[in-house]
């Protein structure tokens, strides 16, 4: 026999309780809310079982049996399109939802696509819309008759009365990278350019808006009531009687209440009201009073927050005044360094109204407070500028009873201010209409100065604008559709294949999706347990919420987020129920994204085709890769595989970080003066056998030690590896060079009996040999002897004195750590390659470009064509008639550097290219590759000033001389729009999947017109090889991305490749390449 439970629920706000369920024993409440999430995904929701009828068939849940397994990243990328309503009283909201409307009048130059308009009516609904909104820590249920009640799945508290809360005026501006966050960001300044601040609201205390004149002098009683407490100081006397003239009331009035309608310019009467209104502010800038309306800034007082302050006595408040903050219509907007400059070109190639910006970088002076309120209307700062404030942030200074004093300006009785400034930001006496913070992610840190000093500020509205919230919530999608990815092996090049490759090969589409439901019905089918990882996530978007836009409910008590959100989601059991249906409702409450298909209706970008590139490692790099290795085979059987003598120990993380770098960096190339520890291991290479057999080592241990060994042999008895070593530069094979020169020139002298066509000669000297002929194609062959002997010495100089100055650096931080040569060699390379990229003359010539290029776009006159070379065409001949006129450079020792040779040499003259790495020392190689093959390249890296670098990059944008931009990953995959690039290469994999396709959006974005190539370098049989796998497989699956040594998978490769053979290459073989001509 069936039987039918009733279950009714008691709500906390039921009729006549008195409150008392509110306040019933903790213990009490912790059980019933266990007990309740266990009944609660059981009960059965029907109406006919109620009154004991027959079952219905379908037997509805309270609460429905679906299990979300979506993942954070698939729950942000479901939230829906923003639909804004007209907001009341605004009509620009009105203007902004009429699609038929152009918008004439609001002073954008650019139009806004359709999804771009409704984001920016949503951000002003946001900020003009003060409604109440229903609480989204709550979920609307319903009882089995069809009323509504809600439910907290955190607490379990049951409520009758849907909750309410006071929205934030505030919010995360997400959409997808690339879609035109920093248009829609100018658009919400240009609608509302003329709206000003409003006090900072107060329960107990009334703030009026007062201005110098009205402060003084008006007799209205809220001016009255304001100069009171004022009048202790005796110098203070002002004139409250007299009726303030008709002229000051309206300069009054005109500053603190501003006409802000945006009239339709499109009509009649839009355009003859906006012309009235230019002709008479422009007749208002010709009379005196223009003067005095500038002047009298509207600001309030600021008591202490403190809610005893207005009922102690007024004696123990005579210290404590309040603080003058200064209302404002200025948007204050702060952005990384590098987009400084492209922000400043965002607002006049989109902006038609003439926009008043201040500008201010490190070591710009900061304007007076009253400056900045009134003479701007965006304040635009780099992060470090903005920080740099925090030193000046003693706010208690500016609370004080001592009004200004200063005698009124002749004809008028607006006070002529001189009082002295106190030492304390003009930041901080501001109440900011709005600050917008580009690449705003970085708010999630509590840690850094940022955060703590946007809480200090007075600010009405604060936007977030990123692409990428948290690790896992990536706006990368737009385009996805458009990409073709390589990603089967057999469909992958090696650098022997690329000269005959057919770029219009098809290629694999897309990759799919994990193939997990993100729902399933199924009882018993268990729930998505949300990770550390997702908590990491939450944890950095609770601060966003509660810290830097301050929605009111978590700002009053940040703890909400992690009891009423966060921990309901990270039970061990899964998210308890409803838990995902609030964090939805509080994502969609704080940000503004476009589903990718809604934005895709509109904007449809270029083909992106990625590509990994597997290569074979050159022979001499083989010998290094395969020394690293022995040293890890070698380790692994020594220390047993146990305590901290093994290089996989949990306590040897860095160290081992440190060696999968220098093992990353030898795949495309590096070297080592003390050879990698070579003689030491062939020195106790019986040693380490002998001893692992006393250990009784299994077989395969001892055949690994053995095979170790072989291979440091043979690097170790090779004398050419071992002369390559002697310098960190890349060598170059090169052909047809008489043996003399060769000899006077080359660090690698090769033996007698060796082919003598055919040598190593590493690229610095190279550069000066060609450097040499194209000064003097004349010179003697004793002549050119000679001045290899000098450049020989010289080099010799340079690095003793760098080495000095490391040990300089080393007395003065007193370190006891001696650099690696290896690190020295790097260095010394990665120092040389940064002093050229910012010498002087290399910044003139590139400035000099950049002007040329801006006049050519100024004038609107076409950019004559360019050879894009730096060298003249008459050197090319006397070059061929001279001694090294039948020379030829056949390839280089790293083949990940001929790859990239043979990509620029064949596209460069059609198409741009951006080339990321990681390592400066890479950068470093491929900028002298590019130096002597002349092609014009810009190098975007922190070892190049902040300003220079916005230069390079307008530079590289306008001019068609310069064909490669080499970037240094860390500080230019974010933000930077460079679209003039179409071709993309990673000198190595990138393990993070979001950092990789940021840098891909610098150039595959909106405004992109040609099809896109990306590739990324990987050697064939390594750890970069399965890093791409890897890291692929991760990202279909929708899985949080580990650090490269935490990976499991990543983490096993790297294990048991150290205990098993070193790399098979061919160390004999000679590498087929493409021939260059020297002299080209």
């Amino acid at each position: 026999m069936d039987v039918i439970l009733r279950v009714y629920l008691i709500p906390y706000d039921l009729s006549n309780s008195g409150g008392k369920l509110r306040r019933r024993k903790k213990e009490i409440l912790s059980q019933a809310s266990r007990l309740l999430k266990k009944m609660l995904p059981k009960i059965i929701q029907d109406e006919s079982s109620w009154r004991l009828g027959t079952p219905s068939p379908s037997l509805p849940r309270l609460i429905p049996n679906v299990k979300d397994r979506r993942t954070l990243g698939e729950i942000y990328g479901d939230l829906r399109s923003p639909s804004p309503s007209v907001t009341i009283g605004h009509d620009i909201t009105t203007r902004l939802l009429d699609l038929s409307d152009d918008l004439d009048g609001l002073g954008m130059r650019s139009r806004l696509y359709h999804y771009q308009r409704r984001s920016v009516a949503a951000m002003l609904q946001r900020e003009l819309d003060p409604s109440d909104i229903p609480d989204p820590l709550y979920v609307a249920l319903q009882t089995v008759t069809g009323e509504s009640f809600y439910l907290q799945p955190g607490t379990m508290e049951i409520l009758r009365e849907q909750p309410i809360t006071t929205p934030g005026r505030s919010g995360i501006l997400c959409e997808e990278l690339g879609t035109g966050k920093t248009v829609m960001i100018l658009a919400l300044v240009l609608a509302t350019i003329q709206h000003i601040s409003t006090p900072e609201p107060h329960h107990m205390h009334h703030r009026p808006i007062l201005t110098p004149l009205s402060f003084r002098h008006f007799p209205s009683p809220e001016c009255m009531a304001a100069r009171e407490p004022f009048l202790r100081n005796k110098k203070f006397r002002p004139e409250g009687a007299k009726v303030p003239s008709l002229v000051e009331l309206l300069i009054h009035h005109r500053r603190t209440n501003p006409d802000t309608k945006v009239h339709d310019t499109a009509t009649a009467i839009g355009a003859a009201r906006d012309a009235a209104r230019l002709h008479w502010e422009a007749k208002v800038e010709d009379i005196p009073q223009a003067n005095l309306l500038k002047l009298n800034v509207p600001f309030y007082h600021h008591y202490p927050d403190d809610p005893d302050y207005f009922e102690r006595s007024p004696r123990k408040n005579a210290e404590t005044g309040p603080r003058v903050i200064y209302l404002t219509s200025a948007t204050l907007i702060i952005v990384p360094a590098n987009l400084l400059s492209q922000w400043d070109r965002e607002i006049h190639k989109h902006c038609e109204y003439p926009l008043r910006v201040l500008t201010l970088r490190s070591g710009t002076p900061m304007p007076k407070a009253t400056s900045l309120a009134t003479d701007y209307d965006i304040i635009l700062m780099t992060y470090k500028r903005f920080t740099a404030e925090n030193k000046f942030n003693k706010i208690s200074k500016l609370h004080s009873f001592n009004a200004c004093c200063c005698p009124s300006i002749p004809g008028s009785r607006i006070p002529d201010c001189k009082c002295k400034s106190v030492n304390v930001s003009p930041l901080l006496q501001v109440r900011w209409k709005r600050l917008v913070i580009d690449e705003g992610h970085v708010s999630a840190s509590l840690s850094t100065i940022l955060t703590p000093f946007v809480k200090s500020l007075s600010v009405e509205k604060r936007w977030i604008v990123t692409g990428t919230p948290t690790t896992n919530l990536l706006g990368l999608s737009l385009g996805e559709n458009s990409s073709q990815q390589v990603t089967d092996t057999d469909q992958v090049t090696s650098e022997l294949e690329t000269e005959d490759m057919d770029l219009d090969e098809p290629l694999s589409g897309p990759s799919s999706r994990s193939e997990t439901p993100a729902f399933s019905n199924i009882d018993n089918a268990l729930p998505r347990i949300w990770t550390k990882h997702d908590r990491e996530d939450l944890g950095k978007l609770g601060k966003m919420v509660s810290h830097f836009i301050a929605v009111p409910q978590f700002s009053a008590s940040p703890r909400l987020m992690t009891t009423h959100v966060i921990d309901p989601l990270l039970d061990s059991n899964g998210p308890q129920p409803g838990a995902i249906q609030v964090l939805n409702q509080i994502m969609q409450s704080i940000m503004i994204r476009h589903r990718i298909e809604d934005v895709e209706k509109e904007v449809v970008l270029p083909p992106l085709r990625q590509e990994a590139v597997l290569l074979d490692l050159d022979p001499i790099a083989a010998k290094s890769y395969n020394v690293i290795q022995a040293a890890l085979a070698i380790n692994a059987v020594d220390s047993q595989r146990v305590d901290q003598d093994y290089m996989f120990h949990p306590r040897n993380a860095d160290a081992l970080q440190a060696t999968i770098q220098n093992m990353s960096q030898v795949m495309f190339w590096s070297s080592d003066e003390a050879l990698y520890g070579v003689d030491d291991m062939m020195k106790h290479a019986d040693a380490f056998v002998q001893t692992a057999k006393k250990r009784n080592a299994s077989p395969e241990d001892i055949a690994l030690l053995e095979e170790a060994n072989r291979y440091v042999k043979i690097a170790g008895e090779d004398h050419v590896w071992r002369a390559i070593q002697s310098h960190e530069d890349v060598p170059y094979r090169v052909a047809g060079l008489p043996q003399s020169l060769f000899n006077a020139w080359t660090r690698v002298r090769l033996p007698e009996s060796s082919e003598p066509s055919i040598g190593f000669v590493h690229c610095d000297r190279l550069l000066k040999m060609q450097e040499t002929v194209l000064r003097r194609p004349l010179i003697s062959e004793e002549g050119f002897i000679s001045r290899g002997a000098e450049t020989a010495s010289e080099d010799i100089r340079l690095r003793q004195l760098y080495i000095e100055s490391l040990k300089g650096k080393e007395r003065k931080s007193a370190s006891k750590v001696v650099p690696h040569q290896e690190v020295i060699n790097a260095g010394l390379k990665a120092e040389d390659a940064a002093k050229k990229a910012r010498n002087p003359e290399t910044i003139k010539e590139m400035k000099k470009d950049l002007d040329i290029a801006i006049s050519h776009i100024d004038e609107g006159t076409p950019m004559s064509p360019s050879r894009h070379s730096s060298l003249p065409v008459a050197n090319y001949k006397l070059a061929r008639s001279s001694l090294l006129g039948l020379a030829r450079i056949q390839s280089t020792a790293s083949n990940k550097l001929n790859y990239i040779i043979n990509e620029v040499l064949k596209y460069s003259a059609e198409e741009k290219f951006l080339i990321f790495s990681d390592s400066l020392l890479t950068l470093a190689h491929v900028s002298e590759a590019l130096e002597l093959m002349h092609i014009k390249f810009l190098r975007f890296t922190t070892q190049i000033s902040t300003r220079h670098r916005e230069e390079m990059v307008l530079t590289f944008e306008t001019s068609e001389k310069y064909r490669v931009f080499l970037m240094e990953l860390k500080h230019s995959a974010r933000g930077l729009n460079i679209i003039s690039a179409s071709r993309v290469i990673f000198c190595e994999p990138v393990w993070q999947a979001d950092v990789e396709s940021q840098a891909i959006k610098r150039a595959h974005r909106i405004g992109q017109t040609r099809s896109i190539v990306v590739k990324t370098l990987a050697i064939r049989g390594t750890a970069e090889e399965t890093m791409v796998s890897r890291r692929n497989l991760i990202k279909e699956n929708h899985e949080k991305m580990p650090k490269l040594i935490e990976e499991s998978g990543m983490r096993h490769f790297i294990a048991v490749s150290c205990q098993r053979n070193p790399t098979s290459t061919d160390l004999t073989s000679k590498p087929e390449s493409k021939v260059y001509q020297f002299s080209t």
